[in-house]
């Protein structure tokens, strides 16, 4: 299992790294206030897999535009809102080719928000150029290793 050490998010290579490194540590599938089937957000879809885990993929954007940070941390704080406590969620990031420090800001907030109702989140598929904005103060050949 290729898992590379971050000092706020577990990074999975593959979903099926991350959806089982989540798997193994509950198998309780928790129920929510609204009907997952009912969330809806502007910068990511989500759906819950057979073992319980919210399942977020990123939507598709053709431009960049300021106001997708800003998008972007209004649905993860509904997100958070919408978990109960010992939630677990696998951030998927294939197809994603930029993301930016403000970005990556949110992430840590919506992390922070879920470790405290006892949730665990991990992130997965993410390319090249967008895991090493993870570690901006390292070069792209010091890159931490799995």
């Amino acid at each position: 299992m290729a898992k590379t050490r971050h000092r706020t998010f577990e990074i999975f290579d593959f979903v099926q790294e991350a959806s089982d490194a989540l798997a193994s540590k509950s198998a309780r599938v928790n129920t929510y206030p609204l009907d997952p089937d009912l969330w809806r957000f502007r910068q990511f879809d989500t759906t819950i897999l057979p073992s319980g885990v919210v399942h977020v993929t990123f939507k598709k954007h053709t431009d960049s535009k300021p106001e997708s940070t800003s998008d972007l941390g209004r649905d993860l704080a509904d997100l958070a809102d919408s978990l109960t406590n010992g939630s677990r969620v696998l951030l998927d990031f294939e197809g994603v080719l930029v993301f930016d420090a403000g970005a990556i800001t949110k992430l840590g907030q919506f992390s922070v928000k879920l470790q405290n109702k006892g949730s665990r989140v991990v992130l997965c598929n993410l390319e090249a150029a967008v895991q090493s904005s993870f570690f901006p103060h390292l070069s792209a050949n010091a890159r931490p290793q799995p």
